[in-house]
């Protein structure tokens, strides 16, 4: 059914939720896990990192990656699950493409995220990652809706 699963992971209860249902779809399907957490450096000229042969500091978001990680690849073992995780830098491209794109690069059956169900102003300011997604993939998505009360609402 599901061979490939695709979980986008933020440092949010509801990406927590969504890894939780994705790891329960895995062991339902036997299928693999591909944890993915887009990390935005900000935007470093490859010519100047080049010719100064540096490389930025870590930012905050790769160590949250890192320990999103650790908490992912400890709930695959617990789990008996196989899964994979990869940080993935945004270079200038928005969350929603490359989330697409890297569904595409691993051909996932489907992508499973979590979204805060905003509605009204908050949406209008602060945009929905979620639906963005769901408009512009070619791949079915699993929106896991945190309600600020603990419990999950899976969506499809």
């Amino acid at each position: 059914m599901y061979d490939r699963i695709l979980v986008a992971l933020d440092d949010s209860a509801s990406a927590q939720m969504a890894l939780g249902e994705a790891v329960r779809l895995a062991k339902l399907s036997r299928g693999v896990v591909y944890a993915l957490s887009v990390v935005d450096r900000g935007r470093w000229p490859a010519e100047a990192t080049a010719r100064y042969d540096f490389e930025p500091e870590p930012s905050a978001a790769s160590n949250a990656a890192t320990r999103i990680f650790d908490e992912a690849n400890a709930l695959f073992r617990e789990s008996g699950v196989s899964g994979k995780t990869r940080a993935i830098d945004a270079y200038g491209e928005t969350v929603p493409e490359v989330l697409a794109r890297a569904a595409e690069e691993c051909d996932a059956d489907i992508i499973v995220m979590g979204t805060h169900g905003r509605r009204g102003a908050q949406r209008f300011f602060l945009g929905s990652v979620a639906e963005s997604l769901v408009r512009s993939s070619q791949r079915p998505v699993l929106l896991v809706r945190h309600d600020g009360s603990g419990d999950a609402q899976a969506k499809a």
